[in-house]
């Protein structure tokens, strides 16, 4: 079986190695994801495990259309019956890059008809309901130039989401990407790590979970689209689950976090409560740049402020004291900032020993490691 799984772009090697390590076959990086072979056993434990993943599509039709009008009948000919049961809902996702077919929308939506014209012939004019929100089966169509593929989405929902956070939590760094930070730098898991800026605990979280080795879903009470479909295999799901419950390992790893915002800090208390890690993390609330480190060693991994909602000058004066504070306190910690504002990381004052960048939304970013040498950096290397 084909998997498809999509990420945030510059984490297609992080997710490939993921899928690697689950058992993945023929892995081949593609925009902003990652194709693969697999069976439905794979496939339950990329649901639960994989951290960097925002969807997973399984493709069930691929053909070519010509017109709008052979789009239609070609959808209309395909045996739906075999995915979608008369007493279920549907909703149709199109992504279209086409001279032919260049409304996204008008494409949904004649895709749509055409399903539910099938079924009104066959079934004495009875069809399945569409539901937009919280679809049975949720369906992806993918059109370039001439070229459709009809896929099923495996969850019906982003799967950056664990089910920690609640719709009150304002995060400006998605799950996905803050595990995904954390993969790219080179925290071996044992080290403690430290959050500056935690915000409502994001990184904590993804972190502590990380060196507990909890798959991210594991835990979720979120129903899955999968577990909707006919062919669901109901006791695989559950020996899936039960080993990687079983692959869940205690750890003396502690991850600190602080923040300036009492809101924050009882938002970031109650997501590690809710993913059960708060054992192993520590929250107060305390400004970084007058904070006294308490830690020998440690890792540093942050997201601060961007600046969008600061004067320039506010922002430059901010970015100074981030690296006045490292200096100043964190000598011999790593660290590891992300921001949009690359301007504003110019002002650190330290320089920065990697750059990659990413994508945080639709904002460039670039992720940076920082190495506060207790002494000369010369005399660490002799």
């Amino acid at each position: 079986m084909e998997i498809i799984a999509k990420t945030f772009a510059g984490l297609e090697d992080l997710l490939a190695q993921e899928i690697e390590d689950a058992g993945g076959k023929d892995i081949r990086l593609i925009k902003r994801g990652v194709k693969f072979e697999g069976d439905d056993e794979l496939l339950y434990r990329c649901i639960l495990s994989l951290r960097t993943v925002l969807r997973l599509l399984v493709p069930i039709f691929k053909f070519k259309a010509h017109t709008e009008k052979d789009l239609y009948y070609k959808v209309k000919k395909l045996s739906w019956e075999d995915f979608l049961d008369l007493s279920q809902t549907f909703a149709i996702d199109c992504v279209a890059n086409s001279k032919v077919f260049s409304h996204s929308k008008f494409v949904a939506l004649r895709v749509k008809d055409a399903i539910c014209d099938r079924y009104r012939a066959n079934y004495g004019d009875k069809r399945p309901d569409v539901n937009v929100q919280n679809p049975d089966v949720p369906i992806n169509v993918h059109v370039n130039n001439l070229d459709v593929t009809i896929l099923l989405d495996v969850s019906g929902f982003s799967l950056h989401q664990r089910g920690y956070r609640t719709k009150e939590h304002i995060a400006p760094l998605n799950e996905a990407l803050a595990a995904g930070l954390l993969l790219l730098s080179d925290w071996d898991r044992k080290t403690n790590l430290y959050d500056p800026m935690c915000g409502s605990g994001t990184i904590l979280v993804e972190a502590a979970m990380m060196t507990q080795n909890i798959a991210p879903r594991l835990f979720s009470t979120k129903k899955f689209a999968i577990e909707k479909w006919e062919n669901f295999d109901a006791m695989l799901w559950k020996r899936v689950k039960k080993a990687l419950k079983h692959q869940i390992e205690p750890s003396s790893t502690q991850i600190y976090g602080s923040d300036i915002s009492p809101k924050f800090v009882q938002m970031a208390k109650f997501s590690a409560k809710s993913a059960a890690v708060d054992d192993i993390i520590t929250v107060d609330q305390a400004d970084f740049f007058t904070k006294k480190n308490s830690l020998n060693e440690g890792f540093i991994v942050s997201n601060p402020p961007y600046g969008e909602r600061l004067k320039e000058e506010d922002i430059v004066t901010f970015y100074k004291e981030i690296g006045n504070t490292f200096k100043r306190e964190y000598s011999g910690f790593k660290a590891w900032i992300i921001s949009s504002n690359f301007q504003a990381l110019k002002f650190i004052g330290l320089k920065p020993s990697k750059k990659i960048p990413l994508k945080n939304g639709a904002l460039d970013c670039k992720f940076q490691k920082y190495e506060m040498y207790s002494g000369s950096k010369k005399a660490v290397k002799n």
